[in-house]
Protein backbone atom coordinates (compact mmCIF):
# COMPACT_ATOMS: atom_id res chain seq x y z
CA UNK A 1 0.00 0.00 0.00
CA UNK A 2 1.03 3.53 -0.39
CA UNK A 3 1.60 6.38 2.09
CA UNK A 4 -1.18 9.01 2.96
CA UNK A 5 1.56 11.53 1.97
CA UNK A 6 2.49 10.22 -1.17
CA UNK A 7 -0.83 10.79 -3.05
CA UNK A 8 -0.41 14.46 -1.94
CA UNK A 9 1.77 16.30 -4.40
CA UNK A 10 4.29 19.40 -2.83
CA UNK A 11 2.24 22.41 -3.37
CA UNK A 12 4.14 25.40 -4.03
CA UNK A 13 4.63 28.41 -1.98
CA UNK A 14 4.08 31.24 -4.55
CA UNK A 15 0.87 29.03 -4.91
CA UNK A 16 -0.33 28.56 -1.00
CA UNK A 17 1.04 32.57 -0.57
CA UNK A 18 -1.43 33.89 -3.46
CA UNK A 19 -4.23 35.57 -2.01
CA UNK A 20 -6.42 34.47 -4.91
CA UNK A 21 -6.07 30.74 -4.30
CA UNK A 22 -6.81 31.15 -0.13
CA UNK A 23 -10.43 32.70 -1.31
CA UNK A 24 -13.10 31.15 0.62
CA UNK A 25 -11.19 29.21 2.94
CA UNK A 26 -11.22 30.29 6.41
CA UNK A 27 -7.71 31.23 7.94
CA UNK A 28 -6.39 32.80 10.18
CA UNK A 29 -2.32 34.52 9.62
CA UNK A 30 -1.46 32.24 12.77
CA UNK A 31 -2.44 29.51 10.80
CA UNK A 32 -0.69 30.04 6.89
CA UNK A 33 2.17 30.63 9.20
CA UNK A 34 2.39 27.43 10.95
CA UNK A 35 1.46 25.87 7.15
CA UNK A 36 4.51 27.55 5.46
CA UNK A 37 7.13 26.48 8.23
CA UNK A 38 9.28 24.33 6.47
CA UNK A 39 9.21 21.55 9.97
CA UNK A 40 5.22 21.40 9.33
CA UNK A 41 4.00 17.83 9.78
CA UNK A 42 0.42 17.34 9.49
CA UNK A 43 0.94 14.13 11.28
CA UNK A 44 1.84 15.90 14.72
CA UNK A 45 -1.07 15.73 17.61
CA UNK A 46 -0.70 19.59 18.10
CA UNK A 47 -1.93 19.61 14.48
CA UNK A 48 -5.85 20.36 14.39
CA UNK A 49 -8.88 22.74 13.36
CA UNK A 50 -7.87 25.35 10.53
CA UNK A 51 -4.35 24.15 10.42
CA UNK A 52 -5.27 20.50 9.23
CA UNK A 53 -8.53 21.26 7.20
CA UNK A 54 -6.17 24.38 5.31
CA UNK A 55 -3.25 21.44 4.70
CA UNK A 56 -5.77 19.22 2.59
CA UNK A 57 -7.73 22.03 0.62
CA UNK A 58 -4.90 24.20 -0.72
CA UNK A 59 -3.70 20.45 -2.33
CA UNK A 60 -7.43 19.71 -3.21
CA UNK A 61 -7.53 22.91 -5.06
CA UNK A 62 -4.10 22.98 -6.43
CA UNK A 63 -4.21 19.56 -7.92
CA UNK A 64 -6.94 21.47 -10.06
CA UNK A 65 -4.78 23.78 -10.99
CA UNK A 66 -2.54 23.22 -14.50
CA UNK A 67 0.52 22.93 -12.61
CA UNK A 68 -0.82 20.67 -9.84
CA UNK A 69 -3.08 18.68 -12.21
CA UNK A 70 0.56 18.52 -14.47
CA UNK A 71 2.35 17.24 -11.14
CA UNK A 72 -0.29 14.80 -10.49
CA UNK A 73 -0.19 13.53 -14.16
CA UNK A 74 4.14 12.85 -13.26
CA UNK A 75 3.18 10.81 -10.22
CA UNK A 76 0.19 8.80 -11.95
CA UNK A 77 2.45 8.28 -14.54
CA UNK A 78 5.46 7.13 -12.27
CA UNK A 79 2.42 4.80 -10.39
CA UNK A 80 2.82 6.39 -6.85
CA UNK A 81 -0.58 5.26 -6.09
CA UNK A 82 -2.12 2.14 -5.73
CA UNK A 83 -3.32 -0.21 -8.41
CA UNK A 84 -6.55 -1.28 -9.18
CA UNK A 85 -7.13 -4.20 -6.51
CA UNK A 86 -8.39 -6.63 -8.94
CA UNK A 87 -5.81 -8.72 -10.37
CA UNK A 88 -7.23 -9.43 -13.82
CA UNK A 89 -7.10 -5.41 -14.39
CA UNK A 90 -3.56 -4.14 -12.28
CA UNK A 91 -4.46 -0.82 -13.88
CA UNK A 92 -2.81 2.48 -12.37
CA UNK A 93 -5.11 4.29 -10.20
CA UNK A 94 -5.63 8.02 -8.56
CA UNK A 95 -7.05 9.22 -5.47
CA UNK A 96 -10.36 10.74 -5.53
CA UNK A 97 -12.74 12.06 -2.48
CA UNK A 98 -16.02 10.78 -1.99
CA UNK A 99 -16.87 13.75 -0.86
CA UNK A 100 -15.48 17.63 -1.39
CA UNK A 101 -16.34 18.46 2.73
CA UNK A 102 -13.75 18.43 4.70
CA UNK A 103 -14.33 15.31 7.54
CA UNK A 104 -17.31 13.05 5.46
CA UNK A 105 -14.94 10.36 4.06
CA UNK A 106 -11.54 9.08 3.26
CA UNK A 107 -9.48 9.03 0.30
CA UNK A 108 -10.26 6.51 -2.23
CA UNK A 109 -8.88 5.00 -5.31
CA UNK A 110 -10.59 5.28 -8.82
CA UNK A 111 -9.35 2.90 -11.57
CA UNK A 112 -10.34 4.55 -14.91
CA UNK A 113 -10.18 0.48 -16.56
CA UNK A 114 -13.05 -0.73 -14.26
CA UNK A 115 -14.41 3.09 -13.31
CA UNK A 116 -14.91 2.01 -10.10
CA UNK A 117 -14.08 3.40 -7.12
CA UNK A 118 -12.01 0.97 -4.33
CA UNK A 119 -11.04 1.40 -0.30
CA UNK A 120 -6.91 1.88 -0.13
CA UNK A 121 -5.07 -0.56 0.71
CA UNK A 122 -2.97 0.70 3.23
CA UNK A 123 -3.81 2.33 6.83
CA UNK A 124 -3.90 5.72 5.83
CA UNK A 125 -6.66 7.50 6.81
CA UNK A 126 -6.48 10.78 4.53
CA UNK A 127 -9.88 12.86 3.78
CA UNK A 128 -11.59 12.67 0.92
CA UNK A 129 -12.06 16.46 0.55
CA UNK A 130 -8.21 16.67 -0.49
CA UNK A 131 -8.55 15.00 -4.04
CA UNK A 132 -12.43 16.33 -3.57
CA UNK A 133 -15.43 14.33 -6.48
CA UNK A 134 -13.47 15.56 -9.24
CA UNK A 135 -10.25 15.79 -9.64
CA UNK A 136 -10.39 12.18 -11.34
CA UNK A 137 -13.13 13.05 -13.91
CA UNK A 138 -11.44 16.06 -14.79
CA UNK A 139 -7.90 14.63 -14.82
CA UNK A 140 -8.78 11.91 -17.51
CA UNK A 141 -10.99 14.05 -19.06
CA UNK A 142 -7.63 16.31 -19.91
CA UNK A 143 -5.91 12.62 -20.93
CA UNK A 144 -8.18 10.55 -22.32
CA UNK A 145 -5.41 8.02 -22.81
Amino acid sequence: GIKGNECLCRVPIDYIQETFNQMGLEYFTETLQVILNPVFDSSLDWVFGDEEKWYGMIPARYIMSERGADDMRQKYERGDFEVCPKLSCRQKTLPVGPSDVCGKSNVKIFCPRCNDFYELRSDTQLDGAMFGTSFSHNFFAQRPN
